[in-house]
């Protein structure tokens, strides 16, 4: 399997119509602070359409982005 490096991915995140596969440090101009982080970095790790399991005891490093675009 190839690794990607972490990039900007906000053509693709306003492009997608699906699911759209993210790292913990890619990153996009739709970030939104997830409010229950302490800490923030413009990161999809720290954002609130990222889901990475912060809360569980096994985190992920991979995650789908939920962000919907806006009408």
């Amino acid at each position: 399997m190839k690794v990607r490096e972490p990039s900007d991915r906000t053509a693709e995140v306003k492009a997608a119509v699906g699911k759209l596969d993210i790292l913990q440090s890619d990153f996009c101009d739709a970030f939104e602070q997830d409010e229950g982080r302490l800490f923030s970095s413009r990161e999809c790790w720290y954002c609130k359409y990222g889901d990475f399991g912060i809360d569980t005891e096994h985190p992920t490093e991979n995650s789908v982005c939920r962000y919907e675009k806006k009408v």
